[in-house]
């Protein structure tokens, strides 16, 4: 990591520990705890082996999420990490509704084990966000651990993409049982990062999920380093070589700007989506085609991928309109001969698997943390940007997830990044700002910022600042 920083790499690790150190303040009233497990769940996503007990398929992230489901299970239903809000009803039924399609479509002695397996990784790892992820500090260590997989992972991407030796699945291949090598054409001369994944494009879809959090966490902290943490996962996601990753990338760009030239306009999210939606109906009425297929048609490096989305798309859809209840599970969805089985849909693909109700607590879960969240006032500058770079990466992440399938590790972190901001729903979460974090109101009076970013200041009260952070 510090190689690939050059000449800035302690910009980057010093924009690392101002945030976490920033972040400390925040709690005069005690100090902050974070548990490991954030880190060593984070890490875990990023390991390609698996082993087996039994018939069940085991990964070290599932290992922690095993461990950890029946903690947290009686940690939600005691109210210890705050009141059962929607989010929460919507991620329960979209597990148990998961599994009882599953069972009650490849029976209790195939379907119950993968039952098991959806429910873990389903409501277990939204229960692990909420447990272990309570205040801006924990929400800040869980964005540090992200960033540095994904630095972790740039050398070893880079790597692949010159030489086309996929070396982290080789050496993990040589101790354990690992994903496949996926195959693939080159592009623009270079071979598609897999990294520690079973496909290029899920490598490009996690490490996009980086992007706008390190922007705002880290970037209004210190501009230069943070900045440079933001261009360091621009290439990771560019590794891939993946038009659903750079997508994403796109659309968290494009609200970022948004965000920063409509500071001042008063409703300027609401005008964003009313645009959004004059836009889609404009399409709608004056194509021959619907406007998803015009969106996916523009989404891809060739026209034969365009044309296959779309097949994959139609197909799709009759699928769901004969089986609209309960889906099919994982059986095989009808289609012709010369269409592949592959459906790079994430959103489609939950609705033939578990039927329209599946798609709809999937899909209502996020809208509701993410309206849920955009409604909250009064946020101290920390726990703003929080909130914009979760929301600004979970609309990235839903709108290129039209263009890929997510499962395994990156399904999970999915999931694992809706929970981790359901402690923005509780104001004693927020925690009350340090002397650092304070400006001076009249008569010398101290009053807490809001959406502001922080005044720089000389003097003692950088130097009580820099305190925080571990530096002298």
């Amino acid at each position: 990591m510090v190689s690939l920083a050059t000449g800035g790499s302690r910009e980057v690790v010093g924009s690392l520990h101002f945030a976490v150190g920033r972040a400390g303040a925040t709690r005069l009233s005690r100090t902050p705890r974070v548990s490991l497990l954030i880190p060593i769940f984070v890490f875990a996503l990023a390991m390609p082996m698996h082993f087996y007990i039994g018939p069940t398929r085991l990964s070290p992230y599932r290992l922690v999420l095993v461990a950890t489901f029946i903690p947290c299970l009686v940690a939600w239903l005691s109210g210890s990490v705050g009141r059962v809000r929607l989010p929460d009803i919507l991620m329960l039924l979209a597990a148990m509704w998961g599994a009882a399609v599953l069972v009650g479509v490849h029976g209790i002695e195939q379907g119950l084990q993968s039952a098991g397996i959806f429910v873990i990784e389903t409501f277990g790892t939204f229960l692990f966000a909420r447990r272990y992820i309570r205040d801006v500090f924990a929400f800040q260590r869980m964005v540090s651990a992200l960033v540095l997989m994904v630095l972790c992972l740039l050398p070893f991407a880079i790597y692949e993409n010159v030489t086309g030796s996929p070396i982290l699945i080789q050496l993990f291949g040589k101790i354990f049982s690992v994903y496949n090598v996926a195959g693939s054409e080159p592009r623009f001369g270079l071979r598609r990062a897999q990294g520690p994944f079973e496909h290029f494009i899920l490598f490009g879809i996690v490490c996009s999920s980086v992007f706008a959090l390190s922007y705002y966490v880290f970037g209004s902290s210190a501009r230069r380093g943070g900045r440079l943490v933001t261009g360091f996962v621009t290439m990771a996601v560019a590794s891939s070589l993946s038009a659903g990753a750079l997508l994403s990338v796109v659309v968290q760009s494009l609200l970022i700007g948004w965000d920063k030239v409509t500071a001042s306009v008063a409703r300027r999210w609401g005008i964003l989506a009313t645009a959004v939606t004059a836009a889609y109906f404009l399409v709608d009425l004056n194509s021959n085609r619907s406007p998803f297929t015009v969106f996916i048609s523009y989404l891809t490096f060739n026209a034969d991928n365009s044309y296959m989305r779309v097949h994959i798309w139609h197909f799709g859809m009759q699928s769901v309109m004969q089986h609209p209840i309960f889906g099919i599970g994982f059986k095989d969805w009808e289609r012709p001969e010369w269409l592949g089985g592959s459906m790079d849909n994430f959103w489609l693909v939950t609705a033939v698997r578990y039927g329209v109700p599946g798609f709809l607590f999937i899909a209502g879960g996020l809208l509701s943390v993410c309206l849920g969240l955009g409604r909250l006032k009064n946020l101290s500058f920390d726990v703003a940007q929080c909130r914009k770079g979760l929301i600004v990466t979970l609309c990235g992440l839903a709108l290129a997830s039209c263009t890929v399938h997510l499962w395994d590790a990156p399904y999970v972190l999915l999931v694992f990044l809706l929970g981790s901001g359901m402690w923005m729903f509780e104001p004693r979460n927020w925690g009350s700002p340090a002397p650092s974090l304070l400006q001076r109101g009249p008569c010398g009076t101290t009053e807490a910022r809001s959406n502001r970013p922080p005044v720089r200041r000389r003097g003692r009260v950088a130097a009580h600042r820099y305190s925080l952070t571990g530096k002298t």
